[in-house]
């Protein structure tokens, strides 16, 4: 009779087993959807307030430290977990490769911030999705359809419209934001093997990818920090007036914390959900900053500023439904090719059937 009853209500009890898993699953996406926009959000503000408050003019070094902060923590807690292991070929041809282009990232971001106003900082950055295009077609080999570099027409046209008689504020600012959105769109495609890669071994998740490219950021950015910036930390370090190093490193550990609650969210929304999603997190982003900057720094913004942010941020939005429609429609082909291949096991059981006949 139990057997009877367990029977019946097994459906049931797998339909709340699902129900449950999918709400536990959606609840996850909206946390760190949550976490990563107000952690972004808030380390750029606070960097820019920084460089304005203090009269800080080395982002590199400071860059460096924040880097350094977030690899500490991380290896911390996988030394206390047991999980430092990684083949070192995955490392020489994965990991150095992110640990470089997410220090020039974070490098030229910030110097650039010190520059330009954060509104034309976040406009120039809604151009990301045109380089990961052309690194995916001329590093990665990979085909690009007519749509998506349709959807790049908008974008590029936004982004000119919004940053109308502002580009020319520093030449070298807009040179070095531009810069960064070129090594983030090749740390988004390297993020995107260590998560997907084939072999067990070679595959990572967030905690990680953080733990073993965050040292190596860190180290790059402080040689470069001590090339370009020496003298300036010492000219400032000699300041009568200066902010008290306890007060800078205190600053900058919260900025280092809130960069790797950033880290740890960003590479958890690439894992757990779509690029449309990404996408339009980053345009929110991008709008809250630019709403929250003119405000805060008195960042003048023109009706065709906005006008232009509109049609840049339809665009990205845009490219990130068509990408996933590709995606989408890749991956239905490979799998309707996987059940169309002959299958040796299941041709030779049928073969020894037939003899056995």
């Amino acid at each position: 009779g139990g057997g009877v009853l367990m029977g019946l209500f097994s459906p049931r009890y797998d339909i709340l087993r699902t129900m449950k898993t999918h709400t536990s699953s959606n609840l996850q996406t909206i946390f760190v959807t949550v976490v990563n926009f107000v952690s972004y959000s808030s380390w750029t503000l606070l960097i820019k307030w920084q460089f304005q408050l203090y009269g800080m003019k080395f982002s590199v070094l400071l860059a460096a430290y924040q880097m350094l902060f977030v690899g500490l923590i991380t290896s911390l807690y996988l030394a206390a977990n047991n999980r430092f292991k990684m083949p070192t070929r995955a490392i020489l041809y994965r990991v150095v490769p992110l640990g470089i282009v997410r220090s020039s990232d974070i490098g030229f971001g910030n110097a650039a911030l010190r520059l330009l106003s954060v509104a034309l900082q976040q406009i120039i950055k809604s151009t990301i999705p045109v380089y990961v295009c052309v690194l995916s077609a001329v590093v990665l080999k990979k085909s690009v359809s007519l749509r998506i570099w349709a959807t790049l027409i908008p974008i590029i046209g936004g982004v000119i419209i919004a940053s109308w008689g502002k580009l020319s504020a520093s030449w070298l600012g807009v040179v070095m934001a531009v810069a960064s959105c070129v090594a983030r769109a090749a740390k988004a495609i390297i993020n995107d093997m260590l998560l997907h890669a084939r072999a067990d071994e070679e595959r990572l998740d967030t905690i990680q990818i953080m733990s073993f490219e965050s040292p190596i950021s860190g180290v790059i950015l402080t040689f470069a920090g001590i090339l370009f910036e020496g003298r300036v930390v010492a000219e400032w370090y000699n300041l009568e007036d200066r902010a008290p190093i306890t007060t800078v490193i205190f600053f900058n550990s919260i900025c280092g914390l809130l960069m790797l609650l950033n880290q740890w969210s960003y590479i958890s929304i690439i894992k757990h959900t779509s690029s449309v999603t990404c996408q339009v997190l980053m345009n929110l982003k991008m709008v809250t900053l630019i709403i929250v900057s003119v405000f805060l720094f008195s960042t003048p913004l023109l009706p065709i500023h906005v006008i232009g942010m509109v049609i840049a941020t339809g665009g990205c939005t845009g490219y990130a439904f068509v990408k996933q429609a590709d995606d989408l429609a890749l991956k239905t082909a490979a799998s309707l090719g996987d059940l169309n291949e002959p299958n040796p096991v299941r041709n030779t059981s049928i073969s020894r059937r037939l003899e056995m006949v």
